[in-house]
């Protein structure tokens, strides 16, 4: 896997996302076990929607404040590569859904913002999340 560490934008549906300090994903099924009325154990699992998670923080508070809990758009975002071996890399998440705005003030620095985001496929065989080389 390889390791980006310079978030070099930012953008929720047409918004931009100003100096971002992480960007944390996480994919997710749930197993839905069945059997037969006459099978003791499980005899299929079968796996539900794909899930992507995603946290992402922020310095400053005005663009969070503005953005509505359930406001759904892509989630986009491109990062540096590290080495000279690398190039660049863009990352989306389609149809990610707003469900958590955390503001936290510390004393002596900016305030930072961290928004929760959701996106699920929107069939078996669809995945919200694409990332490629830019």
């Amino acid at each position: 896997m390889d390791r980006y560490l310079h978030i070099q934008s930012l953008k929720f549906g047409l918004e931009s996302l100003p100096l971002p300090l992480l960007v944390r994903l996480s994919r997710s099924v749930q197993a839905a076990p069945a059997g037969g009325d006459n099978d003791a154990f499980i005899t299929s699992v079968q796996l539900d929607q794909t899930t992507v998670s995603a946290e992402i923080r922020i310095r400053g508070t005005a663009v969070a404040e503005s953005l509505s809990l359930g406001q759904q758009g892509d989630l986009t975002f491109a990062v540096a590569p590290t080495c000279s071996g690398q190039s660049a890399r863009s990352v989306t998440l389609a149809g990610a859904v707003l469900v958590g705005v955390d503001i936290g003030y510390e004393q002596g620095s900016m305030a930072v913002a961290t928004l929760r985001f959701i996106a699920e496929a929107a069939d078996g065989n669809t995945d919200p999340f694409s990332a490629e080389d830019s």
